[in-house]
């Protein structure tokens, strides 16, 4: 999730905004979001593969105003907790300030400064775990919203993109599904069919990468866009 005055959310916690009060000349001109799932151990090494989302977010935008800083943040969910976050304004890596709200979650704050007429990159990272959603059917889900306001429109490109490749290799070592080692793992495509289910649709695939993109999204289009739902069957289980 990404909170801001410029640019409200990507999942994570909804958070109330002055962004709307405050009619901010800054343009985010394109998005890029990277989600990666993998599958590791615990931070103590001990236990069972568990499922991790690692999530890279690129942002740029252009001020056309004064000089300002903007206050910004990323939100946490208790269903998905973070295990990593970092945070750079154009390549140079910035503080932040971890804020936690019993049973909500927790929020990073950070700020970016924008000097008059330019344009700045913020790049963030954040690793997630993925908590059982459906222990006796053996379901997991990883959900995040999409949106931003208060920003001056238009998007005008904006990708998101699944990546389900570590997951594959992994379930090639270990295909689980009661088979013996020696059966041959399922290929790829048949792996995606049989294990996940992916939403919205309207999704384009290559390899083992899904991605959706928008162009020359305005600023009323943003504040309805459906939330990304992948679902899978947790054969490491």
């Amino acid at each position: 999730m990404l909170s801001a005055l410029v640019a409200l959310w990507i999942g994570g916690l909804p958070q109330i905004s002055a962004a709307r009060d405050l009619d901010l000349p800054i343009q985010l001109v394109w998005a890029r979001q990277y989600y990666t799932l993998f599958l590791a151990k615990s931070r103590s090494g001990q236990g069972p593969l568990r499922p991790y989302v690692r999530c890279l977010v690129y942002l740029q935008f252009r001020n056309w105003g004064s000089a300002q800083r903007v206050p910004m943040g990323h939100g946490e969910r208790p269903s998905y907790p973070n295990i990593q976050f970092r945070v750079w304004r154009n390549q140079v890596p910035i503080p932040f300030q971890r804020r936690v709200f019993p049973g909500v979650g927790a929020q990073d704050f950070y700020g970016v400064y924008f000097g008059a007429g330019e344009s700045v990159r913020v790049t963030y990272e954040y690793v997630e775990e993925v908590l059982s959603h459906d222990p006796a059917r053996k379901v997991d889900v990883f959900e995040d919203t999409w949106g931003f306001l208060g920003y001056r429109p238009p998007l005008e490109d904006w990708w998101i993109v699944v990546d389900l490749g570590q997951m594959y290799t992994q379930y090639q070592a270990s295909p689980g599904f009661g088979e013996s080692p020696s059966t041959p793992a399922l290929p790829y495509q048949t792996f995606f069919n049989r294990i996940f289910r992916v939403a919205p649709l309207g999704y384009q695939s290559r390899g083992t990468e899904i991605w959706w993109r928008f162009q020359d999204v305005g600023e009323e289009r943003m504040h309805s866009f459906p939330k990304l739902r992948v679902e899978w069957q947790a054969w490491y289980r």
